[in-house]
């Protein structure tokens, strides 16, 4: 039984990523993990958008996350 939350309009973002992520269909996943990876090698981001994005693409399933058809 899921755990609880004190404040019932708190959000708990990881749970709601897992359920989000688990209804994504593979391309979408990877769609997903293919911005972040952008994100990651663009110049122009700042180190806490790419430790967000880095952070998201481990959720996602890193390298796994990738679709090929």
């Amino acid at each position: 039984m899921p755990e609880l939350r004190k404040d019932p309009q708190q959000r708990d973002i990881k749970a709601d990523a897992a359920l989000e992520n688990a209804e994504l269909q593979p391309e979408e996943i990877s769609n997903k993990a293919r911005g972040h990876k952008a994100n990651l090698s663009n110049p122009n981001t700042s180190e806490e958008s790419k430790k967000n994005s880095e952070q998201a693409l481990k959720d996602l399933g890193g390298e796994d996350a990738f679709f090929s058809k």
